[in-house]
């Protein structure tokens, strides 16, 4: 028999474990408060402990993913499986998302949902593996370039001779955000108007969900004023936005080569075309060593370089664990600390 959730009509507050009965799957609306209930049901005594926290931890991150995106969880399809692991992809081992991957097909099965009805068996999902693991072994090969302010210089400089001025502005205004923000392509991508708030200083963007929030709390990103006003963040994204006639919505948009903005926002792959058509562009014979995550490593060098502390660094740029941000620190330092540059050759 399948195992799936009747969603109880009483106030989460209200429900101290959900129904179980066959017939209907887990809403993703209601997937939050019935998270603990429902993988509790799914988990049985050949569980390890050591396990049993593990898929926990990984099914809840999933139901969460899935209540945000309007997916189901159980059962889920193959295309949302894909879709959340390519978008999980980044920032963790490939153990973690394999394991991830292996919680998600472990509770269909124990919930009944075998062969064709488990997403994990879809030949999608097996070649979605395939180019995963070859990203890895590329990306543990080669790093992506960090961004510096020099280059961002430069960039800005590019795109202002671009000959579409509001494509020009666009990109400058989502580079230099994405720079001093230390946002993510996912978070880019998804600002609104709405996330915005305007002070003196420069502009507070609300993070309403990312990659390490699968729950919504939001966090707010403090983009200030910069010191040359070709190249403030703050400037730039106004210009943008009284240009665009941008009033609601994501912030973000298609530009037209009449010059003409779209509806929509842009998907996370134009934000990486971005980036390597511009550095591309400069005549850098390793642009495409460039992506969205050189705008995040970047932002943590320099601010380092310059003085900000360890956890204003963490802070702006939404890491959980110090671990992270100091590997884009050490790396600065290591060049500037290298015992081989004493030895006069």
């Amino acid at each position: 028999m399948k195992l799936t959730t009747r969603i109880p009509v009483e106030p989460p507050e209200a429900v101290s474990a959900p129904a179980v009965t066959a017939g209907a799957a887990i809403q993703p609306a209601a997937a939050r408060p019935l998270v603990p209930a429902v993988v509790a049901a799914l988990f049985e005594e050949d569980v390890t402990d050591s396990s049993a926290k593990a898929y926990l931890s990984d099914l809840t991150h999933f139901i969460e993913w899935c209540r945000h995106h309007g997916e189901n969880p159980l059962p889920s399809t193959s295309a949302a499986l894909v879709h959340f692991l390519t978008e999980h992809a980044e920032g963790f081992s490939m153990a973690t998302v394999e394991r991830r991957a292996a919680a998600i097909s472990w509770a269909h099965r124990k919930a009944g949902f075998l062969g064709e009805e488990n997403p994990r068996s879809a030949a999608v999902v097996v070649e979605c593996f395939r180019l995963l693991r070859r990203r890895y072994r590329e990306t543990k090969q080669k790093q992506a370039r960090e961004l510096s302010t020099e280059l961002a210089r430069a960039l800005v400089d590019e795109s202002r001779a671009d000959k579409n001025t509001t494509l020009g502005l666009r990109d400058r205004a989502l580079l230099l955000i994405g720079f001093a923000g230390a946002f993510r392509r996912s978070e880019l991508v998804r600002i609104t108007v709405e996330d915005l708030e305007w002070r003196t200083q420069g502009v507070e963007i609300t993070v309403r969900w990312s990659k390490t929030d699968q729950e919504g709390r939001g966090m707010v990103k403090y983009i200030t004023r910069g010191q040359v006003p070709v190249t403030c963040p703050v400037a730039t994204l106004k210009g943008w936005l009284d240009i665009s006639g941008i009033k609601e919505g994501p912030i973000f948009r298609r530009v037209f080569k009449d010059g003409s903005v779209g509806k929509t926002g842009l998907s996370d792959k134009t934000v990486s075309d971005i980036i390597k058509s511009r550095t591309k562009s400069l005549g850098l014979e390793d642009w495409d060593d460039f992506s969205p995550h050189s705008l995040r490593s970047g932002f943590a060098s320099v601010a380092a370089e310059n003085g900000a502390s360890l956890q204003a660094i963490k802070g702006q740029g939404g890491w959980k664990s110090e671990r992270t941000a100091m590997r884009y620190i050490r790396r600065r330092e290591g060049w500037e600390s290298s015992a081989a540059a004493k030895l006069g050759l």
